[in-house]
């Protein structure tokens, strides 16, 4: 009677589970925030919600796929598509943009399958996509991490047309978000002028941010950026996305605000001379795009991202580290060697494992004395 009732009550459990999971509602969680992609009834994937995880597990399922149409939505149904494809009935910045064998450059994809499983830290979740017209195939990855509040996602785009297909843009992926106003916080870089920060406010229209200098990804423009929902961005309190992708070439981050006032974002590597043939049954995999949602200002976020890193991306992040002196900051290019042995003598006390000798070192016969002097003369 007993293993009766047991098996009875399981069955219960099952058939609510069952009915509260909707098949067409994909929810990627970590212990803040929701993502919620939803298959359309036109079969393509949709996101329907970004921001503070749900108490009630039935909640995800109170949107609909087509509430973003816009005032056009009476001519064009369409929401806010996962990975939108080039040619389709989005009038805005797409994610991946494919000329086919045949010279077509239009692709539309649609769901095919999903799965999620436990990894290191958090839990993947794989989404198949395809194209009705052409053996192309675009695989989304979505990695949560609970407790970081971090999420970490990319794309692998495959196909198998006869002849080689062009890639003219392959994103890692779209976000977006409605709110009342969006404000970019971004970082720029010069010699002795590192980190300069400035903020705008997103209007109608793109902003890019990017670099064509290679594999020097950070010298002008940092891989990183902050953007705050319906204020400015604040160290303390606010809701802020923050996103920073891993890649050290060329990169490309598109904001855009379509006409009724909604943000869609972009992280890319730069498609300035970067057009791809891929070949058939070749895996093009784009960089990884890191990001958090902060409800407490920037200060939150920069944790979350600090932890993520040192818990899962740093090889032995949680290890001890040495520490180091760098002279430049105390002495410039004016020292000696007594300065020099201060400093050490100085460093040693505290602790400090490791001296770097800086800028200035070299050229006895003509010391480097400024930026104007003695630059490679090592006599």
């Amino acid at each position: 009677m007993k293993t009766l009732l047991a098996t009875l009550f399981a069955l219960s459990a099952m058939t609510y589970a069952n009915a509260a999971d909707d098949p067409k509602t994909i929810r990627i969680s970590t212990d803040n925030t929701d993502l919620v992609l939803q298959i359309g009834e036109n079969g393509r994937l949709y996101q329907t919600y970004l921001g503070e995880k749900f108490l009630h597990p039935e909640d995800v399922q109170s949107f609909s796929w087509n509430r973003y149409a816009g005032s056009d939505g009476s001519v064009s149904t369409r929401g806010w598509e996962v990975y939108s494809g080039s040619g389709n009935e989005d009038y805005f910045e797409p994610a991946i943009v494919i000329t086919h064998s045949d010279g077509n450059p239009s692709t539309i994809l649609y769901y095919v399958s999903s799965s999620s499983k436990a990894v290191e830290g958090g839990t993947e979740t794989v989404i198949q996509l395809r194209d009705d017209k052409y053996p192309v195939d675009v695989t989304l990855h979505y990695v949560a991490y609970p407790k970081e509040n971090v999420i970490k996602t990319w794309s692998e785009i495959k196909h198998q047309e006869k002849k080689p297909i062009t890639l003219s843009t392959y994103a890692s992926t779209m976000l977006y978000f409605e709110d009342s106003h969006y404000y970019l916080t971004e970082f720029s870089s010069d010699w002795a002028k590192e980190a300069q920060m400035s903020s705008q406010q997103l209007q109608f229209g793109k902003k890019v941010i990017d670099t064509k200098l290679g594999s020097r990804a950070a010298m002008l423009t940092h891989p990183f950026f902050e953007v705050g929902l319906g204020q400015p961005v604040d160290e303390h309190q606010g809701n802020v996305l923050m996103g920073t992708l891993g890649w050290t070439g060329n990169f490309r981050f598109t904001f855009e605000v379509d006409n009724v006032g909604n943000l869609r974002v972009i992280p890319a590597i730069n498609p300035y001379a970067s057009i791809y043939e891929l070949k058939p049954n070749e895996v093009f995999t784009t960089p990884e795009f890191i990001f958090t949602l902060s409800y407490n200002g920037a200060g939150e976020g920069s944790r979350n991202l600090h932890a993520w890193a040192l818990n899962h991306s740093l090889k032995d992040g949680k290890g001890s580290r040495m520490t180091l002196l760098n002279n430049w900051e105390n002495t410039g290019f004016n020292f000696n060697q007594e300065i020099l042995a201060e400093l050490m003598k100085e460093a040693k006390h505290l602790g400090v494992d490791m001296f770097l000798l800086d800028d200035g070192w070299f050229g006895n016969k003509y010391p480097r004395k400024n930026d104007h002097a003695g630059w490679a003369i090592w006599k």
